[in-house]
């Protein structure tokens, strides 16, 4: 998909963490193919360290206990999914805050809770143990 300005959709990692979003994004164009998808070269696990070495996010925290989630691109049916964690699903401005950064198209996207994406309070909160995040 080449030709898509600037300000088009994005693919790309993001989380929700000390109140505030933290994504890494590409453009369509620049986006990496896997499979029928579209989707961000960085992982979340990279990135992540990224933050930690530029002091950004705290060095004892690990990229998967914030609640965190992945944005990619179906080429076959030209729809985007947001995956999420359900902390960030439960708040539709949040929700609304990652289509906003990633110029996603409302009517074209997608999006769904996956077991992947689980903080370490939702997974505290599964596994009966409580706690807070």
């Amino acid at each position: 998909m080449r030709g898509i300005a600037p300000s088009g959709p994005r693919v790309g990692i993001f989380w929700f963490f000390n109140r505030r979003l933290i994504a890494d994004c590409s453009l369509l164009g620049s986006a990496e193919a896997y499979g029928e998808h579209l989707t961000h070269a960085r992982s979340h696990f990279d990135f992540w360290n990224n933050l930690q070495h530029l002091g950004t996010v705290p060095r004892e925290i690990e990229y998967e206990e914030p609640p965190r989630g992945r944005v990619v691109f179906n080429t076959r049916t030209e729809r985007f999914t947001l995956y999420a964690d359900r902390c960030i699903l439960t708040r539709k401005s949040l929700v609304n805050q990652i289509l906003r950064t990633m110029h996603l198209p409302t009517s074209q996207t997608n999006v769904r809770m996956d077991g992947h994406y689980l903080c370490s309070r939702c997974l505290k909160s599964l596994h009966g143990l409580g706690g807070d995040f």
